[in-house]
């Protein structure tokens, strides 16, 4: 996988459960500034961010390490976050308005809609976040 296909982070481990997996707190650095996708990653706008990646080399905690995404899971990640909810809002605020409710009703059925949206995912994220998979690069 080329460079231009992933999302990768700087980081440092932190705990090495000895499952294959690592806890990693990632670094925002400099890089971030260059990647098309800041002004809505999560990681982009903290610090520091705690994420579990796969791994098969021996680590320990302190090693620096990159972590890399495959750059399609970035986008599906922005796709359940950010597009569906908006299409969600508009979406149920154009239903509620055509079926005649006033405009702060036809408001508060939208809102009321993108917290169903966030509660499903939310209910939901052991699944999702199964298909998400950060690994950590050799």
């Amino acid at each position: 996988m080329s460079h231009r296909e992933t999302i990768t982070h700087e980081g440092r481990i932190l705990k090495v459960p000895g499952d294959g997996t690592a806890e990693v707190e990632i670094l925002v650095s400099d890089s971030c500034s260059g990647c098309q996708a800041k002004s809505v990653c999560s990681a982009g706008k903290t610090d520091t961010k705690v994420i579990t990646a796969k791994c098969d080399a021996p680590l320990l905690p302190g090693d620096r390490v990159t972590v890399e995404m495959p750059l399609s899971q970035g986008f599906h990640a922005l796709l359940i976050g950010y597009i569906i909810p908006f299409v969600v809002l508009i979406a149920a605020f154009i239903a509620a308005s055509v079926a005649g409710a006033g405009e702060l009703a036809s408001a508060l059925l939208s809102f009321a809609a993108i917290g169903c949206w966030y509660l499903a995912v939310w209910l939901l994220r052991g699944r999702i976040g199964e298909k998400f998979e950060f690994k950590i690069k050799v």
